[in-house]
């Protein structure tokens, strides 16, 4: 026999796929994971149970499938929208907003079952919704309970003038030479507002002859309100042409050559009509970017820049000019997904294109567009999420999800499959909702088609790309998530479909902080809420929980086998600050022990092990249970961790930082592995694990 003292020290690898468990050789596999529940890991390598789930409301319609689709006009007002069937309403900071008492609601066209595919983009208080079966609308928010959904028209927001007429000033008809001719005219107004430029006026004519001395014609209209200036086209064999501009309401043409390079622009909104509704929608270099309707799945539309809602055109093209394209390629795939990195990265159903402006411009413009291709792995429907400089998208087959990301080297985008290592996680399932949560754990929140939920620490920097997957208490079925800024952290917000006292329940929760100093503000359980105030036994408001086992921590002591009847349960002492809700459970194994840790002993994997004693390096921990494999099922196999030794009996235990010594169950076994939970709503962050292990023959 060898007794052996071995150090895993990190699990920046997450939960590595049962088929790479004999994958010793793999550098990931020192600081992998057989089991990470409920744990998330964090970037620097330590583990963590998640926070709790605190409750927010039930949706309006439990019976309807529902969306949540954040809105961020700044740092302090930052929104969730509920999305179902024909309605929105709104949340901030965990609360409903409300209007005279009751949940502020706004009727919406969509139906439940295409809110799951909106495509939406924002900028300041004003987001465009897109999906290919409706108009285009624009949703503002003009105060906390006023908001508005318009369908986009597609205009110039600034109105011609009116009222034009044109006359000889003086009249020369009587002057020798005089040779009568027609000039025709057309002016458009510019926006003080946004320097965007209207459409023309109805043309105007008048016969006179330019030529002469002192021969000119007068053009006059009325103001236009919001205008600035005003800009006078004339016709030059059929094309008209720029003369000149003006602050006031009259011009005079004193026989000026049109600039047929410089035309008035033309109309269109190619967005009309069933069939031509977009599926995508971003903003890129100071546009407005449709692309894929129904009939036409590989053209793009930009708008005129700086002028959103604008996608006329000139002839011949202007740079400011709206942009339309299309992709050629073998196959016609539909574009899924736009985002600007670098130019404009197309997202298809087959193959990532990349737009640019070409090697001689800085800009995409009429007349520069370049479209290179950058792959052919293909995009699934749910929208890419942004990760620093990296874009982290599904693909449309096989549960993969990639990063991608310019190399600079190669002149290129590439990226990884980031789902290599946990492929279990998404076999035979698709992504159907995610969201990135940058502060404070680099996280991004992944919902998968079962209802499963699986999140990813992700950091390219430091080649850190860790799995783990959460479950909760009630047969929770996770559908929707989403992540808006509140505070110093990004916060997710889930739509959960619970089975509550037999009945099935669809609610909004979203996960508690993690930053806590004393154990009392710790927030581990799941669809739980808070009571804070004078001490009392009876905590009420808990009828979204009818019928349901809870568990609650009262001033940090924990309370279990609490029954929840007529909204509220009946605690054994007084408390005067009480979270209560579903219980959660988090387990963490490792992997069986690597043959790169033991020096001189040939292969230990396939022998007979036993664990004699385990060196937790924990951080602000507290609960703690420790065993062999047997108690990953088995939880008489665990041992508790006695933690209080000098504190007053009468006072709850604090947290501990630092290590320590557990001597868990003896087992033989050919693993060696070590299995960890937590199972009270109690804190537990494990930075390394150091078993004493002994090998047999």
């Amino acid at each position: 026999m060898a007794d052996l003292r071995l150090f895993q020290p990190a699990f920046t690898s997450g939960v590595l796929s049962p088929a790479l468990w004999a994958r010793v050789d793999l550098a990931k596999y020192s600081t992998g994971l057989k089991t990470a529940v409920n744990l998330f890991v964090h970037p620097h390598g330590g583990a963590s149970n998640r926070a709790g789930l605190e409750f927010v409301r039930e949706t309006e319609d439990s019976a309807s499938r529902c969306r949540l689709i954040p809105f961020e006009f700044n740092t302090e007002q930052t929104y969730v929208i509920e999305v179902s069937n024909g309605y929105m309403r709104f949340y901030k900071n965990g609360e409903i907003i409300l209007s005279s008492g009751i949940p502020y609601r706004l009727i919406t066209p969509y139906a439940e079952a295409h809110v799951r595919d909106l495509v939406f983009v924002q900028e300041a208080d004003v987001m465009y919704i897109v999906h290919p079966n409706y108009e285009i609308r624009k949703l503002a928010r003009l105060a906390e309970n006023n908001w508005t959904l318009t369908v986009v028209s597609f205009a110039p927001s600034i109105t011609p003038p009116t009222s034009l007429s044109a006359t000889p000033d003086p009249s020369t008809s009587a002057e020798t030479g005089y040779t009568p001719k027609a000039y025709y005219y057309a002016v458009s107004a510019v926006s003080d507002a946004t320097g965007e430029e209207s459409t023309p006026s109805v043309i105007v004519g008048v016969v006179n002859d330019l030529t002469i001395v002192d021969g000119r014609n007068r053009i006059n209209w009325s103001a236009v309100a919001g205008a600035s200036r005003y800009i006078v086209y004339k016709e030059d064999n059929g094309v008209y042409g720029y003369i000149g501009g003006t602050s006031g309401l009259q011009f005079y043409d004193d026989n000026i050559v049109a600039d047929v390079a410089d035309t008035p622009q033309i109309a269109r909104n190619p967005f009309s009509g069933a069939g031509n509704y977009p599926r995508s929608v971003t903003f890129i270099e100071q546009r407005l970017a449709f692309a894929s309707t129904l009939s036409d799945p590989q053209a793009v539309w930009m708008s005129q820049s700086a002028s959103y809602e604008n996608f006329g055109y000139s002839s011949p093209a202007k740079a400011s000019d709206a942009v339309t394209f299309r992709i050629k390629a073998r196959q016609v795939n539909e574009i899924r997904s736009m985002i600007s990195v670098r130019g404009l990265l197309l997202l298809t159903s087959g193959a990532e294109w990349i737009v640019s402006g070409g090697s001689n411009s800085d800009a995409i413009t009429p007349s520069a567009i370049k479209i290179d291709n950058q792959g052919y792995r293909g995009s699934a429907r749910v929208q890419p999420i942004l990760v620093g400089n990296m874009v982290l998208f599904a693909q449309s087959r096989g549960g993969v999800v990639r990063d991608f990301g310019y190399e600079f080297a190669n002149d290129t985008y590439t990226g990884k499959d980031l789902t290599i290592m946990s492929r279990h996680f998404f076999e035979n399932k698709s992504i159907v909702a995610w969201a990135y949560a940058q502060a404070p754990y680099s996280m991004a929140w992944v919902v998968l088609s079962d209802g499963s939920l699986v999140s990813l620490t992700y950091m390219k920097e430091h080649d850190v790309w860790a799995w783990t997957n959460h479950i909760s208490a009630a047969d929770a079925v996770f559908e929707d998530v989403s992540v808006i800024a509140e505070g110093n952290e990004d916060v997710p917000y889930f739509i959960v479909r619970r089975k509550i006292n037999g009945v099935w329940k669809r609610y909004i929760e979203r996960l508690h902080t993690r930053a806590f100093e004393t154990v009392e503000d710790a927030f581990f359980v799941d669809s739980g809420l808070t009571y804070s105030g004078a001490a009392t036994k009876t905590i009420t408001g808990l009828s979204h929980l009818n019928g349901m086992g809870v568990v609650a921590l009262a001033d940090g002591n924990v309370v279990r086998d609490l029954t929840v009847a007529g909204g509220s349960v009946t605690l054994p002492n007084a408390a005067s600050k009480v979270h209560i809700g579903l219980p959660m459970e988090a387990t963490l194994q490792t992997l069986d022990i690597d043959l790169g840790q033991v020096q001189g002993l040939g292969t230990v994997q396939g022998r007979q092990k036993s664990v004699s004693n385990v060196t937790f390096r924990v951080e602000n921990t507290r609960g703690i249970w420790v065993g062999p494999e047997k108690g990953l099922t088995d939880n008489s196999k665990l041992v508790e961790y006695k933690q209080r030794s000098t504190e007053a009996w009468n006072e709850p235990i604090g947290m501990y930082t630092g290590d320590l010594d557990i001597t868990p169950t003896w087992d033989w076994n050919r693993s060696g592995c070590v299995v960890v939970k937590q199972f009270d709503p109690l804190p537990m962050t494990i930075l390394a694990i150091m078993p004493e292990l002994t090998i047999g023959k």
